[in-house]
């Protein structure tokens, strides 16, 4: 028994018991007048029996509006229930013949939705069907989609009824319920029944229109959102899978620039202060360089986001001291002196000395970019009062503006000097950002003292004070 039909058959029991107390309390009042005075006034009898079959006619109103809106309070739920759910189009269409079942509305339903394009109504779900009815359904309708809910008794058998007119007769009563995305039509609902019952009901086809309508938008929201998500899923296969054969193709060329450093600093006994320094910072770069390259073929391998931290307590001034002379061809080529503010004890951090590297890398390569030819550049390293360790690094650059500080840290922004972009890819210092981010540390920009931008870093110490 459907839900509708509880509700009705709750009215009626209630309105039979109210016809029999009506009918016991006139018996009762006749009788009472016969044993007392021995005959019966039609009069009286005839008032009796009037009010009683007002009172039966009122209480029939007043059940038949309670029972309405019972009824409206049940079909609310019900499609509510569609809607609390995410679903696909397919589900959604599926359960919203479930639910006009256990409404009770109408014996044979169709949802139809319209193809891309404004194209044919093509149905979607059917109950009440035969088997395999809706592979088979003509499309189209017989009249065209009507703007507002429509109940009608066609003389002629529609296209879509005519299955289920041996059930139903060969005129049933036909809903035409219109479902709309905002303003755009998306398909119709058909509700098929022998007789009009909760068809008649304006306010219960307008809540199928309005929550059905709602509820293939969110199903077609929720289909737009998973195929979202598995473009998202296959753009992050082919970027491990590219990254993988970028770390390849970089690795063969990396082996020969590798040998030919060997070469070199086999004779580095021979050669004078510079080309020594030179030739030892093209091999911690080639070094540096390579193992970048194997944490790109295991990241492509494994699909990871990031690398896997190994914290340990490391050397802060030994990291700085290592990332300027792996920079220092880039710095001697733009004539740019670098000052080491480090105290000879430098202060230990506990982090990923990887993580550590590279950012200062980065940083010290901003700088280098961003410094005109025979510049300055000054690194400091401290640590503050608690457990925390700083890196500064300044320029003699054109600055950041303080409106670009904190966008200079999101993925190839580039700030924009007199009109044309400062040069750079605009992910050294997303990077770093994301490195830090990683193991718990901090990245920020402000003003250096002497004109110029002064980048700062925060990371943990390895024992606290």
């Amino acid at each position: 028994m459907s839900a509708l039909q509880r509700v009705g058959r709750r009215q009626r029991l209630v309105w039979l018991a109210l016809a029999a107390v009506t009918a016991v309390v006139v018996g009762a009042h006749a009788g009472l007048e016969l044993a007392v005075v021995r005959d019966l006034d039609p009069v009286i009898f005839a008032i009796d029996a009037g009010t009683g079959v007002l009172v039966l006619l009122v209480a029939a109103l007043y059940l038949r509006a309670i029972a309405r809106e019972r009824r409206r309070e049940v079909i609310e739920r019900l499609l509510l229930d569609v809607l609390s759910v995410p679903r696909n189009i397919e589900a959604t269409a599926a359960e919203a013949m479930r639910a006009l079942a256990d409404c009770g509305i109408g014996r044979a339903h169709v949802i139809a939705l319209l193809g891309e394009g404004d194209g044919p109504l093509r149905p979607l779900a059917a109950r009440g069907y035969p088997r395999g009815w809706v592979e088979g359904a003509p499309e189209g309708l017989r009249e065209p989609i009507p703007d507002a809910p429509r109940i009608s008794r066609p003389k002629t058998p529609h296209p879509w009824a005519e299955a289920v007119a041996g059930r139903l007769g060969k005129r049933p009563w036909l809903a035409e319920v219109p479902l709309r995305s905002g303003s755009d039509l998306i398909g119709v609902l058909l509700i098929a029944d022998r007789r009009p019952g909760v068809l008649r009901d304006a306010v219960v086809l307008d809540l199928l229109a309005t929550r059905l309508g709602a509820a293939f938008d969110h199903a077609a929201l929720y289909e737009a959102a998973y195929a979202r998500e598995r473009d998202l899923e296959d753009l992050e296969a082919r970027r491990r899978e590219f990254m993988a054969a970028i770390a390849h193709e970089i690795r063969t060329p990396l082996t020969s620039i590798q040998a030919f450093a060997d070469l070199l600093q086999m004779g580095e006994g021979e050669m004078d202060e510079t080309a020594g320094t030179l030739v030892s910072s093209l091999g911690h770069g080639v070094m540096r360089l390579s193992s970048l390259v194997n944490d790109l073929i295991d990241l492509g391998r494994s699909g990871d986001a990031g690398y896997a931290l190994q914290p340990r307590e490391v050397d802060v001034a030994e990291v700085v001291r290592s990332a300027e002379a792996t920079l220092r061809p880039a710095l001697m080529l733009r004539e740019q002196s670098v000052a080491l503010e480090l105290p000879d004890d430098g202060p230990r951090a506990y982090i990923d000395a990887r993580i550590l590297e590279q950012v200062t890398l980065n940083l010290l390569s901003n700088a280098n970019r961003h410094s005109p030819f025979g510049g300055s550049i000054t690194v400091s390293a401290a640590r503050l009062d608690g457990a925390t360790v700083r890196i500064e690094v300044s320029d003699s650059g054109p600055g950041i503006p303080p409106a670009e500080r904190d966008r200079i840290f999101q993925p190839y922004y580039r700030i924009h000097l007199d009109g044309a972009a400062v040069p750079g890819s605009g992910l050294g210092l997303a990077v770093a950002r994301r490195l830090l981010d990683e193991c718990g540390g901090r990245i920020w920009a402000d003003a250096a003292p002497d004109g110029g931008a002064r980048f700062c870093v925060e990371v943990r110490a390895a024992t606290p004070i």
